[in-house]
């Protein structure tokens, strides 16, 4: 381990002992005594320790022994410290003193002495930059002061002031948030304050809004359903039902489009447009009743068998498995759904088309409120109110009303082609978002509050983003892979009003959370014709995945005319490198600058 500074031409591997002899055995006698407390405590070499430690941390150590260019510091904890110098300095064993961590390259590292000079030269340069603008050196002072030098920004009195004056409006931010604010040009307000610190804790994923506005939805609905008709007696009322069958149609129009709406009713009935055709045995021809009178026929073979409820409803017409891959959801929700629209006593033909016409959840759930409400509408009688609420309050119901909110707020990769596919999704978030809020916020209760809360912080987050993109070209792009739902960054290192000065040489940064790999990020580049990709996983199972599945990469690359070179980096447990890359990057850490300090298992 080397510990240096140039600095201060410190390199611990070498700390020369200085003074007199006699001092040198005294201070010897001491030290030896110490380290032997020290291993007889039974405390391990702090190597391993400080080599997990981040840049600008700091620690105490007492120098214990030095033995050529060998150093032996014993740290706060009672822990040992090897470490092995290049240089000779004029300290003494015994010597106390702290250090600050330089730079950690994973197998190395580099510290520097710190002492409390070097705060007294900083405090000295703060004092002397507030004597000169006039300006008190109170605490707030200092710390403005000190924050704006921390970002090389200019510390003069009007810079000052803004910051005072700001911190005064919002107390409960930090004087770094603010600087940092008026350092990339964001205005400085609530919004801005709380969405910005969302991004330095790594909370501020659409994916995370995504989920509390459906959480929310679902909480809402059951909330008013469950209080339409308290005290009823269960005695079907026509007010009570329609207003439930009417919330349901508000809530299903805020999300919907027009390929969702319902599109069932006479006209589109399977029978009427396609009669079976049967043979002189009674059997259907055309396939229409094929696997319904398959499914009679077996059972008739054995009078004991009970029917599974797919085959039920397979004996009905409606094939769930068909329905399930068709709409993206899973067999066992749509059997539920299905299956108490049949216990409601919906007919079968109806049932069958509900099933047939439906090409995407939210036009299924308002297929089946129209069917419910042409069917209470024509015989009330035969409805209880209890039932009907049970049904749009179970668990399979909401499970599909989920699916279909999640598919309004997310891109399916498989159909993603054009790139203007993500501003119309922006757009489509936040048109739905202001219609929750339009239609709902009147609601009483602590769920429409929630809800409205909800849609609106997701406003407010498209709203951020958008002030990020007029600087940068940055995105965020939540997304649906093979069922499940995953959130993704992509960060341009281009100013945009630079964009036309290196059409041929551009980087980018790509950040996904997948449910697989993990924290996953991308950095691509284009150099004239060839592409070159470097892959940052977490595990060497992670890159294995990706190794794998190189070769699908390559050859879309080679159908856009351009060549691939790549490479697939592990990172080492012990690293402190930043949870998400593009958030690091685009607040002004530099990626190759640190990537290039840091040992990594490399495969190309």
């Amino acid at each position: 381990m080397n510990i240096s500074d140039s600095g201060y031409n410190l390199n611990i591997s070498g700390i020369r002992p200085a003074g007199g002899q006699g001092t040198q055995n005294i201070q010897n006698q001491d030290a030896a005594q110490q380290a032997a407390k020290s291993a007889a405590s039974g405390e391990v070499s702090a190597n391993a320790l400080i080599s997990t430690a981040k840049e600008g941390q700091s620690f105490n150590g007492q120098i214990l022994d030095i033995t050529n260019d060998q150093v032996k510091i014993l740290l706060d904890n009672n822990q040992t410290l090897n470490a092995r110098m290049s240089e000779a300095v004029n300290l003494n064993i015994g010597d106390s003193l702290s250090f600050l961590i330089k730079e950690n390259t994973g197998s190395n590292v580099f510290i520097k002495p710190f002492s409390q000079d070097m705060n007294l030269m900083k405090d000295s340069a703060i004092f002397n930059v507030l004597e000169q603008n006039n300006l008190s050196p109170s605490e707030k002072n200092y710390q403005i002061a000190e924050s704006l030098m921390n970002n090389s920004m200019p510390v003069d009195k009007n810079s000052m002031q803004k910051i005072m004056q700001q911190s005064y409006k919002y107390p409960d931010a930090s004087i770094d948030t603010l600087v940092n604010l008026n350092k990339l040009g964001i205005p400085v307000n609530e919004t801005s304050i709380s969405q910005y610190n969302d991004y330095v804790s790594n909370s501020h994923q659409l994916t995370n809004d995504i989920s509390n506005i459906n959480s929310s939805i679902i909480e809402f609905s059951t909330e008013v359903l469950n209080n339409i008709g308290n005290g009823s007696d269960g005695v079907p009322s026509g007010d009570t039902v329609m207003q439930m069958l009417d919330f349901n149609d508000s809530l299903l129009q805020t999300m919907s489009d027009a390929e969702d709406m319902a599109n069932i009713g006479a006209e589109t009935e399977t029978a009427s447009q396609n009669p079976a055709q049967l043979n002189e045995d009674g059997i259907d021809l055309t396939g229409e009743g094929a696997s319904a009178q398959n499914v009679d026929n077996s059972v008739g073979q054995n009078p004991t068998e009970q029917l599974s409820a797919a085959d039920s409803l397979l004996a009905k017409g409606v094939d769930v498995k068909a329905s399930a891959e068709n709409l993206g959801i899973d067999h066992e929700t749509l059997t539920g759904v299905y299956e108490g629209l049949a216990k409601l006593g919906m007919d079968d033909e109806t049932l069958k088309n509900i099933a047939n016409e439906s090409k995407s959840p939210l036009q299924l759930l308002n297929n089946i409120n129209k069917a419910v409400s042409d069917s209470f509408k024509e015989n009330p009688e035969s409805f209880n109110f209890n039932d009907i609420k049970q049904f749009f309050t179970s668990e399979e119901y909401n499970k599909v009303l989920s699916n279909g909110i999640n598919k309004k707020f997310t891109l399916d990769t498989k159909n993603m082609k054009n790139p203007s596919e993500i501003d119309d999704l922006y757009k489509s978030m936040y048109e739905k978002t202001d219609k929750l809020m339009k239609a709902f916020s009147e609601s009483s209760g602590g769920a429409g509050k929630n809800l409205s809360e909800n849609a609106k912080g997701m406003q407010e987050r498209i709203d951020f983003m958008q002030t990020l993109n007029n600087m940068y070209s940055y995105a965020q792009i939540p997304f649906r892979n093979d069922g499940s739902d995953a959130n993704s960054e992509l960060f341009i290192y281009m100013n945009k009003k630079k964009m036309n000065e290196a059409k041929d040489n551009i980087s980018a940064l790509l950040h996904l959370d997948m449910k697989f790999l993990g924290p996953t990020d991308v950095h691509v580049s284009l150099h004239g014709n060839n592409v070159h990709t470097r892959f940052y996983v977490e595990d060497e199972q992670s890159a294995k995945i990706i190794d794998e599945h190189m070769t699908m990469l390559e050859k879309a690359i080679k159908e856009t005319g351009h060549t691939l070179t790549n490479e697939v980096i592990t990172r080492e447990p012990a690293l402190a490198l930043p949870e998400n890359m593009v958030v690091n990057e685009m607040f002004g850490n530099e990626l190759e600058k640190s990537v290039k300090r840091y040992s990594f298992d490399v495969r190309m």
